[in-house]
């Protein structure tokens, strides 16, 4: 499977709403501080596949200011690829910088700069 990790930063202490679009069925998953595709079970936040209804992914999550989560988008079907756009709702803007797109065996943790 493929995957597309980005990296989520809220600047204010909130609860966030992801929700996807794409004409593909996909899931998401948040993690805080890092992911490793070779141990999905670490650092997961939550994660949904169709609650966004069509086979989207949307969730609700309690972001907290000055803390690293990474949103990691993927397919119900090995090998699929295609757009997919992720909107962000909650008490102010989030930015979202796109990290890479991997394979299973790839660990993802976002520097940081002081």
């Amino acid at each position: 499977f493929y995957f597309e990790a980005i990296q989520v930063t809220a600047t204010v202490t909130g609860l966030y709403t992801f929700q996807s679009g794409s004409s593909m069925d996909d899931y998401g998953y948040l993690y805080q501080i890092s992911f490793s595709a070779s141990n999905p079970g670490n650092n997961i936040v939550t994660s949904d596949d169709d609650s966004g209804g069509n086979a989207r992914f949307m969730f609700r999550a309690n972001l907290q200011a000055g803390t690293t989560y990474i949103l990691v988008i993927t397919t119900f079907s090995a090998g699929a690829s295609g757009s997919i756009s992720v909107s962000v709702s909650g008490p102010t803007r989030v930015t979202l910088t796109r990290l890479n797109v991997g394979s299973a065996s790839t660990t993802t943790t976002p520097s940081t700069s002081n």
